[in-house]
C-alpha cells in the first residue's frame, strides 16, 4: 500500500533511494504509462499558488522528495520522511540498474545540443545504456506531435522530461495518454549537469543541506527563486502550527 504525507496539500512518498527505484522497477513490469516526479521546496510553494501544478503532482504515481528543505518541512510536521530523494541521484541509480537490461531510454529536454552532450557522456559511463533517441525540449506543436510519434515508433520504456517547472509537468499532463511507455520522469537541470554545464556541489555539501547555496553561488540570478524556501518554511509552519 502506498504510503504518502500531505506537504502543503502535495503528496510525498514515505520511500528512501531504495525504495523509489524498487517502485520505478515495478512500473516496469505493468502496464503504463506512470508518472514520476520530484517535488522540491520551491515546485511545493509554487503548487500551492498553482492548482494546476498541484494537481499534476498529485496525479503522479511516484513523488520523490528531492530537496533538504522538504525533509525539514516534514519533520516540522512531525512525521519524517526517510530521507531526500533528488532525482538527478535516483535517474543515476536507473542507469546503474537497467544498463545492461533491455530496457530503452528517451530525453526530451534542455536547450539545442545540450542534451546531445549529456548523451554521449552517459555513453561513456553507461556504455550498454539503450538510449534509442533524444530531442531538445524547444518544440512547437507540429514537433511535439512528431516527437510523441517517434517515441511511440521506438519502443520507449523511460522518458526523461527535462523543460523546467512548471512546463515538464505540463508537457505530461497534456500527453501522457498519447505516450506509449512505461515511465516517465520529470528531471528538471539534469541533462545540464550531465552534459557537463553546470555542477553539483560537493558531496558534504549536499549532505550538509547546503546544495541551494552551491547552485546560488554558481547562478547568483537565481536569488529571486530562492526565496521560495523560506516562503516554503513559513507557508509549513503556518499549516502546522496555526491550522490554517
Amino acid at each position: 500500500m502506498r504510503e504518502v504525507l500531505n506537504i502543503l496539500n502535495v503528496k510525498i512518498d514515505k520511500l528512501d533511494m531504495d525504495g523509489a527505484a524498487a517502485r520505478i522497477r515495478s512500473f516496469l513490469k505493468e502496464d503504463g504509462p506512470s508518472l514520476v516526479v520530484t517535488p522540491n521546496s520551491e515546485m511545493i510553494a509554487m503548487a500551492a499558488e498553482d492548482a494546476e501544478l498541484a494537481e499534476i503532482l498529485n496525479s503522479a504515481a511516484l513523488a520523490t522528495a528531492d530537496g533538504a528543505g522538504v525533509v525539514l518541512a516534514s519533520k516540522i510536521m512531525g512525521d519524517k520522511l526517510p530521507e531526500r530523494v533528488a532525482g538527478f541521484d535516483l535517474i543515476n541509480r536507473l542507469f546503474s540498474e537497467l544498463e545492461n537490461e533491455a530496457y530503452n531510454f528517451y530525453f526530451l529536454g534542455s536547450k539545442p545540443g545540450i542534451v546531445d552532450k549529456a548523451v554521449e557522456n552517459l555513453k561513456q559511463s553507461y556504455p550498454a545504456l539503450n538510449i534509442v533517441g533524444y530531442h531538445h525540449g524547444y518544440i512547437d506543436k507540429k514537433m511535439q506531435e512528431e516527437i510523441i510519434a517517434e517515441i511511440n515508433e521506438r519502443e520507449v520504456d523511460l522518458l526523461l522530461v527535462g523543460m523546467g517547472v512548471p512546463l515538464q509537468e505540463r508537457f505530461l499532463a497534456q500527453n501522457l495518454s498519447q505516450l506509449k511507455l512505461k515511465v516517465a520522469i520529470t528531471v528538471g537541470g539534469s541533462f545540464d549537469v550531465l552534459a557537463g554545464e553546470a555542477k553539483r556541489a560537493p558531496l558534504w555539501m549536499q549532505k550538509a543541506s547546503l546544495e541551494w547555496f552551491y547552485r546560488l553561488l554558481q547562478e547568483p540570478s537565481r536569488f529571486a527563486r530562492m526565496l521560495a524556501l523560506p516562503k516554503f518554511i513559513y507557508l509549513v509552519l503556518k499549516k502546522r502550527f496555526l491550522k490554517s
